[in-house]
């Protein structure tokens, strides 16, 4: 099941009237959008590497008495061989010790971790296809050659061509689970031998989750007492 028909999944399970607003929040903002909306409940399914965001939600759900669910997408485990480590500054101190031409899929807010490596290595970053992201990948010094913006969802078979079109012998990605793509990426670089270095997620050990989309609806009804 892709992102986008989970999310139809869910919202059709929850309700037909759905109102989308697509905006960053402060821990403020969020505090007067759920009071101007009146909301009875918070169902948090953003990325699994988006802690602020997260943080702030529980944070302020607790201060106006607003149910909180936090739905995680499943992870997926790293197979055999595959280089684990805990943030981005970890993975780029050892990423010179994998290979010479690297192929970043981590994100453009966090390549920034990787920019005092571009005089040692070949760094390419395949970003989201949005000016944000590419001004953000420019701003960290990668030249418009070694920047690919491309939108997923990308195959197995894609991540193979890519990754041999541009000879990286390198993968760098985050442990973001099925939904993220990661097993299609990580499967073509092993299958065509190149090291794999994946960036774990960060536990939020004081914060419960459900990891499925069944769970998440039946939680938000019993709290709702839909």
């Amino acid at each position: 099941m892709t992102r986008q028909e989970a999310c139809a999944h869910l919202f059709g399970t929850l309700g037909d009237n759905i109102d989308v607003e697509a905006r960053g929040f402060t821990e403020e903002s969020l505090a007067q959008f759920l009071l101007a909306k009146e909301a009875d409940l918070v169902l948090d399914a953003t990325h699994p590497f988006a802690v602020r965001i997260t943080l702030i939600a529980h944070k302020v759900c607790a201060r106006l008495h607003v149910p909180y669910v936090r739905y995680e997408r499943p992870d997926w485990p790293a197979p055999p061989g595959t280089h684990l480590v805990d943030s981005f500054a970890q993975a780029a101190a050892r990423l010179p010790d994998l290979g010479h031409r690297v192929m970043l899929t981590i994100g453009a807010k966090q390549l920034k971790h990787f920019t005092h490596l571009h005089d040692r290595l070949t760094l390419f970053a395949r970003i989201l296809p949005s000016p944000i992201s590419l001004a953000q990948a420019l701003k960290e010094g990668f030249t418009r050659e070694k920047v690919l913006c491309l939108r997923p969802p990308f195959s197995l078979e894609f991540n193979k061509a890519l990754f041999r079109e541009y000879q990286v012998d390198v993968l760098v990605t985050k442990a973001s689970g099925y939904e993220g793509g990661v097993v299609e990426k990580v499967t073509a670089a092993q299958d065509l031998g190149m090291q794999v270095m994946m960036i774990r997620r960060p536990v939020l050990a004081d914060l419960a989750s459900v990891s499925s989309l069944e769970d998440a609806v039946a939680l938000c009804r019993r709290l709702t007492f839909v």
